[in-house]
């Protein structure tokens, strides 16, 4: 059967975003601030300290440019950790934009760091190799940000007819950058009947539903997958997001009412943006049971 993180996780995400958009719009819209020299490394660890006095002016939220050139081809993620003199936390929002500081992901995407769990201060954007981007962030209080870079070599195949075939039990790992159009295509070869159970991991950007990767499974025959797993349909499309980035499929196919297997051939696995703002990294692995 299909899992998904249960309906009180999806409530309290609810009730965290609207929290924070409460208290952050208490105070006046933000106003872009002077920001030289905040810069991160292009490659490994490296931080950004945001002081106390450069969250505010009078009443208005300010904004910092933090400037990013990675050395390499894959992900940047953030984590955002609260450094104030005078609180014990901090939150506010990032956004992603490009050499001329125009947005490229999702604008004002949340993040805070009083609850517990990295899906609340951390996010995960994909990038390519010397390309100059910023990041604009607004906080409530001093916050230390930390950028770790991580190089991908992404071996995916751009169309389903050059698609890489994926081994039983092996992992593989693909980015999808900011700009990158393309969907990346695997399939997988069963030699007879089976149960088929692929999992998936995300590392990605956007604190909505519409930013994130699709996976959408077809059949042998080319297309979107149909079938039922004891007795119910299967969904052949899953959507992972930075708040919600593991899932897994437990797939199997009604064949002549009494067996769920998958027949033995070819099946595919497309993975692809959400949207225009979506990037990062995915993992895929299958295996029979």
């Amino acid at each position: 059967m299909k899992t998904r993180k249960t309906i009180f996780h999806r409530a309290v995400c609810m009730f965290l975003t609207a929290v924070m958009a409460v208290t952050l719009f208490t105070v006046a819209a933000p106003t872009e601030a002077q920001a030289a020299g905040l810069s991160f490394k292009g490659n490994g660890k490296s931080t950004v300290t945001i002081k106390d006095t450069q969250c505010y002016s009078g009443r208005n939220l300010k904004v910092n440019y933090i400037k990013f050139k990675p050395s390499v081809t894959g992900t940047v993620t953030l984590k955002f950790n609260c450094s104030s003199s005078y609180y014990n936390n901090s939150q506010g929002y990032v956004t992603f934009c490009n050499k001329n500081k125009k947005t490229i992901g999702q604008q004002n995407e949340i993040w805070r760091n009083d609850y517990a769990g990295k899906i609340y201060n951390t996010t995960t954007y994909g990038v390519k190799k010397n390309t100059t981007y910023y990041f604009a962030v607004q906080c409530n209080a001093g916050t230390k940000i930390t950028a770790t870079v991580k190089a991908i070599k992404d071996s995916s195949a751009s169309s389903k007819s050059k698609a890489k075939t994926l081994s039983k039990g092996k992992k593989v790992t693909g980015v999808i950058a900011y700009g990158d159009s393309k969907a990346d295509w695997y399939k997988i070869k069963l030699t007879k009947s089976a149960k088929l159970d692929l999992y998936y991991l995300a590392n990605t950007n956007g604190t909505n539903e519409k930013n994130g990767f699709k996976i959408t499974f077809y059949n042998k025959d080319g297309k979107v997958f149909s079938g039922k797993n004891n007795g119910k349909k299967v969904s052949a499309i899953s959507k992972v997001t930075r708040l919600y980035p593991e899932d897994g499929w437990y797939i199997s196919l009604a064949n002549g009412g009494t067996k769920f297997d998958l027949p033995s051939g070819t099946y595919y696995i497309k993975v692809e943006r959400m949207s225009k703002a979506s990037s990062g990294s995915y993992t895929l692995k299958w295996t029979t049971f």
